[in-house]
């Protein structure tokens, strides 16, 4: 061998060995950049993985939240269902001692009679609203004696400021009309309590209260049932007696609905005992009555 062809040989020898090294060290920095970008990769994904259980977490957190909020409500509900029968009894109750206060006791010291009353408020004015035949004796500037009372002592006397009462027995009583407005003839004197005339009549077979003094006994609080309308009155089903005349029919939320007037008696037959249904000068009967008041 020349030593030509060694030199050759030697210098092919160290490319060869050379290229093995920037392989091995290709190699080397492959491997390097894998391990980096693995460690990356599990640190990025270890980032999402705590990401997710924080989530998971925090929904987890909103789920017993709401689980609670939900049972909390509930609970709420039903203690509201439970306390809802006491609520009704002390609304009603007080409602009552309301209708009681707005009751009044009229006597007609002229024939002898005594009925009931409505305190009313009407164009800012205070009045008491009753039956008319309450009031017999209005000829010629004269009236009979009326007056308020309260708990058997008298409290003033009564003036008329309208009267219509023109139910007899040979008309029908259905299209008779049956309303006086008083108002006390001492003007220092007004009612501490008083009622609005509703604007829409009860529907037939609703519920009503009846607010009197039959036979003297005063403030007596009764409940009936609509069960027909005819002309002039509502009719319902009731209790009243003598001394009702002229008291308050209220709706369950305490408007006045109509004044007692009349009892009706029912009977198919003779040899049947009559069935007493009761008269109601209706709401919109006592609206039309009121609108010529000043």
């Amino acid at each position: 061998m020349t030593r030509l062809t060694k030199i050759l040989f030697g210098f092919l020898i160290a490319l060869f060995v050379l290229n093995g090294v920037f392989i091995y060290r290709d190699i080397q920095m492959a491997i390097k950049e894998n391990k980096v970008a693995a460690e990356l990769a599990s640190k990025n994904a270890a980032r999402l993985l705590i990401k997710i259980e924080q989530k998971l977490n925090l929904l987890q957190e909103r789920l017993e939240i709401g689980k609670l909020s939900a049972i909390g409500r509930e609970k709420a509900i039903e203690d509201r269902l439970k306390n809802l029968p006491n609520k009704i009894k002390t609304d009603r109750f007080i409602l009552e001692q309301k209708l009681k206060l707005i009751n009044a006791r009229i006597n007609n010291e002229t024939i002898g009679a005594l009925g009931s009353g409505v305190a009313i408020k009407y164009k800012g004015k205070f009045y008491i609203l009753s039956a008319g035949h309450l009031a017999t004796v209005i000829l010629k500037g004269e009236q009979d004696d009326l007056s308020l009372w309260e708990y058997n002592r008298k409290i003033c006397d009564l003036e008329i400021v309208k009267h219509k009462y023109n139910t007899h027995e040979e008309t029908d009583a259905t299209m008779g009309e049956d309303l006086i407005l008083l108002r006390p003839k001492d003007r220092d004197i007004i009612p501490r309590y008083y009622v609005d005339i509703d604007s829409t009549e009860p529907i037939t077979g609703s519920e009503v209260y009846i607010v009197g003094n039959p036979m003297g006994i005063e403030d007596v609080v009764s409940m009936g049932r609509v069960i027909q309308y005819k002309n002039n009155f509502m009719y319902i089903t009731d209790n009243i007696y003598f001394g009702n005349s002229g008291g308050g029919v209220y709706t369950i939320e305490g408007k006045l609905v109509g004044i007692v007037s009349h009892m009706h008696p029912m009977q198919p037959d003779k040899g049947v005992p009559p069935y007493m249904i009761y008269g109601i000068v209706r709401m919109n009967t006592i609206r039309e009555f009121m609108r010529e008041v000043d």
